[in-house]
């Protein structure tokens, strides 16, 4: 028996000092695996933090007998792979995603690049002026990827009021909106 499959039975029993000892050993090598996928530091930490909570939470499954260190990878490529998923939810973020993997975008001559966060927190100002059923229907649409007939139902309005509203909306978000005119077309199909 190898001396981290003794330390995985330790855990496997509840020890934390085995865990603690694991931690030590294999927090490196699974930081530079999630870096190489993420390539953010920020989220590297999470993940290699959210992996070694799973070990421990689900040590009871851990199978001693086999290696321990693709178990670990695959804990944290699955957590990744889940959070991904989560954030492709987001109809946004996953045409910009699409959109920045195939080339730069750049709004003046200067080649100044436009900012996704920036377009996100203007677009959240710009949306604080809109009446309150107008931003509610802008979100469930166009954020949420809801059809008119569904957020219709919910709101218990006419379509046709929720393609009026949205149409409003548009107007008046490209208006302001006019330096990120290239990302109101990605992302709203106008």
């Amino acid at each position: 028996m190898t001396h981290t499959n003794i330390l995985l039975q330790q855990l496997k029993d509840g020890s934390y000092t085995a865990f603690n000892s694991l931690y030590e050993e294999y927090f490196d090598l699974l930081y530079g695996f999630v870096f190489s996928l993420t390539r953010s530091h920020d989220a590297t930490k999470d993940i290699v933090q959210e992996t070694f909570i799973k070990v421990w939470v689900n040590r009871h499954k851990i199978e001693t007998t086999l290696p321990f260190k693709p178990w670990l990878y695959l804990m944290a490529k699955n957590y990744l792979l889940d959070q991904v998923k989560k954030q492709f939810h987001s109809p946004v973020f996953e045409d910009y995603l699409v959109h920045a993997s195939n080339e730069q975008l750049s709004v003046n001559p200067d080649e100044e690049k436009i900012d996704f966060d920036n377009f996100r927190k203007t677009l959240e100002s710009i949306k604080m002026k809109l009446p309150q059923r107008q931003a509610e229907i802008f979100t469930l649409c166009k954020e949420q990827g809801l059809p008119a007939s569904e957020v219709a139902r919910q709101l218990n309005i006419s379509e046709q009021a929720v393609y009026n509203s949205l149409s409003r909306t548009m107007k008046f978000i490209r208006t302001e909106m006019a330096k990120f005119s290239v990302f109101i077309l990605l992302f709203f199909n106008l």
